[in-house]
């Protein structure tokens, strides 16, 4: 019964040795960043997050609209 445990600890000694060197193995993973990643991350951290702050931000866009495409026509 001793033999028995002793035998399945070493068992389990040189399969976590065997992981373990696995794991030193590999090569590290790099985080690679994109210029247009950045830039659209950054475009939309500049939105609003509440609902009231999408509305004005829509209504704005859209008065916008309105008064270039009036200035447009007008000429």
């Amino acid at each position: 019964m001793k033999s028995d445990i002793q035998n399945v600890i070493k068992d389990s000694i040189k399969d976590n040795r065997r992981l373990l060197t696995a794991l030193g193995n590999e090569k590290p993973i790099k985080d690679i960043h994109h210029q247009e990643e950045d830039l659209i991350s950054s475009l939309l951290n500049l939105l609003p997050k509440s609902a009231a702050g999408k509305i004005a931000l829509l209504g704005a866009v859209g008065i916008t609209a309105i008064v270039a495409w009036k200035l447009l026509h007008s000429k």
